[in-house]
């Protein structure tokens, strides 16, 4: 297992739940273990690697704890993000945004020494970028073509332009075609599962043709890469995809678990945001210390407080959460700790340096989110 030791976070080691300041972000260890068997089972039945996302934890700790669990590798968000991963020991990085500056690709041309950090193309520039950036410096850059399936961010259209870009990557100097990758990020939360099968496969038929024609054109492609949580047990049983990036389940939040309904699959919340209740200015409201710079306030879904269903978010500010609660609920007093599952974990992780890991209520481990803050 992997292990980190902080000279600074040793007095936690050891204490109980109740003993620690607020806010802070918890991870339930058990439940996360859990979540990544569930996750990485279910991927590697269809036959498939496991390349999750990391954007949303940013600790090599954890990617190494997922490496445990079968993952390959990880995929990344920013080339400082795969810097980090990189240091920490993790020998496979997807970098999956597209990098438009020299800087950044000298930077990614300088972590093949270390590992394999491949990088995406939608078009010819990032192409003649890489390969003018990997001959000045005398090594081989990995590249990955990104394919529009439907989300309509990034991505060269599947097919015929998505052949020509691979094309031009096989025939660059110093490039290496390391395979395609797309994200089906639209159709994660289609309902019921019915739909969304349909539409995983609809969306996943664009990366899998392009993945056909490239090889009739006698193109070896590596990788094919997409997937995420919310609809992982369709792309994992589909014929042509060779790793998913889906990460976010691990913790999971109401984004996973209420709108992708991963609830019905069995995963659990691992992540909470521990706080204190301090003040109780009338029946009604319960002000806490986790306002917006502890976990953050989407409209679309919504942070919810453990055993507490009489609760209602009302807003967040800088240091405070306002919760309206029905008076026949549970009593909360002042002093009292609560504990929230974030509404999305994404938004509310980077807030943070330590994840406190617990198991059986009790600290066992301080995980530094040492990508966070990385953005560059």
């Amino acid at each position: 297992m992997s292990s980190i030791s902080l000279a600074s976070t040793e007095p936690l080691l050891g204490r109980p739940r109740a003993e620690l300041d607020t806010p802070a972000l918890l991870l339930d260890l058990g439940r996360f273990e859990a979540n990544m068997g569930r996750l990485s089972s279910t991927i590697a039945a269809g036959g498939k690697h496991w390349r999750p996302h990391s954007k949303g934890h940013k600790s090599p700790w954890i990617a190494r704890r997922q490496m445990d669990f079968g993952a390959i590798g990880v995929t990344c968000a920013k080339i400082s993000e795969a810097e980090v991963m990189v240091d920490g020991g993790i020998p496979s990085v997807l970098v999956a945004n597209e990098l438009a500056t020299r800087h950044k690709v000298e930077r990614a041309a300088r972590l093949q020494a270390r590992a394999e950090v491949m990088i995406c193309a939608d078009d010819p520039y990032h192409v003649r970028l890489a390969s003018d950036v990997a001959a000045d410096a005398a090594v081989e850059i990995p590249m990955v073509v990104d394919i529009n399936i439907g989300m309509d961010r990034t991505g060269v259209a599947p097919g015929r332009a998505a052949l020509e870009l691979a094309r031009l990557i096989d025939r660059a100097d110093g490039l290496r075609l390391a395979g395609i990758m797309g994200y089906e990020g639209h159709v994660l939360t289609a309902w019921p599962n019915e739909e969304k099968h349909a539409q995983t496969v609809a969306a996943m038929d664009g990366l899998i043709e392009s993945r056909r024609l490239i090889e009739a054109d006698g193109i070896a492609v590596g990788i094919v890469s997409g997937g995420g949580s919310g609809n992982h047990m369709f792309a994992a049983a589909l014929e042509g995809l060779t790793e998913l990036q889906a990460g976010g389940a691990c913790f999971m939040d109401p984004f996973y678990g209420e709108l992708c309904h991963l609830e019905e699959l069995g995963f659990e919340y691992a992540l909470t945001i521990l706080t204190t209740v301090t003040s109780r200015p009338t029946p009604e409201r319960v002000i806490t210390d986790a306002g917006f710079k502890t976990l953050s306030a989407r409209e679309e879904w919504h942070a919810v407080v453990l055993d507490h269903d009489d609760f209602e978010l009302v807003y967040l500010s800088a240091e405070h959460g306002v919760w309206l609660r029905r008076t026949d609920g549970p009593p909360v007093a002042i002093g009292q700790q609560l504990e929230i599952i974030p509404d999305y974990h994404d938004t509310t992780t980077f807030r943070h340096d330590t994840f406190i890991g617990l198991r059986d209520g009790v600290v066992e481990a301080v995980i530094p989110l040492l990508a966070r803050g990385r953005l560059h």
